[in-house]
This record gives structure tokens, sequence and C-alpha cells, in this order.
């Protein structure tokens, strides 16, 4: 069947032109493929939340993730990098899942309660606030069931950097243009990870920077309406 729907299939659409290139059921078929990367509406906190935020967490360098509590998500060596972190650095990782219990084991093993802290589910009307009141986002995924990450352009359309990893044969790396939008480093490193968030961070100017480059890259690639003009433009163009 999926032989046949490929076969028959006027225009076959990935999110990445990774996943697209790399499929092996599409190899003899690229010719009608089309990279549409998923499109959002930015993100807009509110700014009474994020001071509430930057307050508890007074005088420290936010970083945050976001996501199930699952071994994909790779979220131990999360916890692993805090350990490479100075003091005045601390991990909030929203989300629950089936893990919270190990790694809250682990946290406290490492002795890192005063560096990490689980958050749990996060409402919806208070998720925005954290992306507006982190230094960046961190992606810490290890394996290809992450396929885009849709946090990493939330986070962008805030305009802020991301630390994300080089999984193989996935998207997550495309969608953070390595040296523009953040960083992309080794899969299951807590080092790297730590070592790539003070290289986006130590310097105000190079800071500022990837800022700068990390909302360019959502207005350029990631916006709702660019991905619903250019599917109305194939739809077109397939009908005519």
């Amino acid at each position: 069947m999926q032989r046949w729907l490929i076969q028959r299939a006027d225009l076959i659409l990935g999110t990445t032109p990774v996943y697209l290139a790399e499929s092996p059921y599409l190899q003899c078929v690229q010719y009608k493929t089309l990279a549409l990367p998923i499109g959002i509406d930015p993100i807009i906190p509110s700014v009474n939340k994020v001071e509430e935020i930057r307050n508890k967490y007074k005088g420290k360098n936010i970083i945050f993730s976001l996501g199930r509590l699952v071994p994909y998500k790779g979220f131990r060596y999360l916890i692993e990098a805090a350990k490479f972190l100075p003091d005045d650095y601390i991990i909030l990782i929203g989300g629950g899942g089936p893990l919270k219990e190990e790694l809250q084991n682990e946290i406290k093993v490492l002795n890192l309660k005063d560096k990490v802290k689980l958050l749990g589910r996060i409402h919806e009307e208070e998720l925005s606030s954290y992306y507006g009141a982190c230094k960046l986002f961190c992606l810490s995924s290890i394996q290809k069931t992450e396929a885009f990450a849709i946090v990493q352009i939330e986070a962008m359309s805030c305009a802020k950097p991301v630390v994300a990893t080089n999984i193989p044969h996935a998207g997550v790396s495309w969608v953070n243009c390595h040296g523009y939008s953040g960083l992309n480093v080794t899969p299951k490193s807590g080092k790297e990870l730590a070592d790539a968030i003070m290289k986006i961070t130590e310097h105000e100017d190079v800071y500022d920077d990837f800022c700068k480059h990390a909302l360019q890259r959502f207005k350029d690639s990631f916006t709702k309406d660019k991905m619903i003009n250019t599917l109305l433009e194939k739809y077109k163009s397939l009908i005519s």
C-alpha cells in the first residue's frame, strides 16, 4: 500500500529536506518531494509573568527545556550538563512523564537540586512566559523519534537561541541552523550541551547576535502564513 501511494502521489511533502533526502522509501521519487516546514504563530510572552519567573530565580541564567519525560528526549544528559555550568545557571525542565522519578533521583544523586528543577506539566497560559524568561532553549533529544521539534521554533519566535543535537537522519539540526540560530552538538553528551550553552551566553555581543538570528530564522522559515501560502501555491500548481 505504501509503495502504491508513493508511486501514485503527485507531490510528497516532508517537514524538513533532511527527512525527505534520507528516507529509504523516497530515493527513487525525490523529483516529486517538497520540504514544507511546520509553521506557527509567534509566541507572545506576558511581560508580568516573565518578571515573576525571573524574580523567582533571581540572579540566575535560566536554561529552559520542554517535553515528555521519556527516554528519547535525553533529559538525563541535560541534567548532566548542569555539572559543567557555573552556579549562576539553572536548568528548568517542563513536562511530565514516566521518567520523572528516575530523573529526580538523578538530580539528587548528582547533588544538583539547586541547578536543575523539574517543573512538571506547565499550563498553556503560563508556557509562553517560560520562553520569555529563559536565556536560551535546550533540546537534548537523542533519537530520530524527534523529527522536527516544534519547541525549537517556539523559542526562536521569542528571539531565544537554541542548543540542540545532531541526531542522524532527523531534521532537528536543520531546524536549528548551526552557528546562526543556535548550536547543535553530539547527542548523549552533557559536556557538549554545557559548552554550547556557555559559548552562546557568556559574551553579551555573541548572545545578542544569536538572539537576533534566532528570530530571523523563525520569520524566514517557520511562520504559519509561510507554511499555508506555500501549500496553497503547490495545490494550485497541481490543479492547473
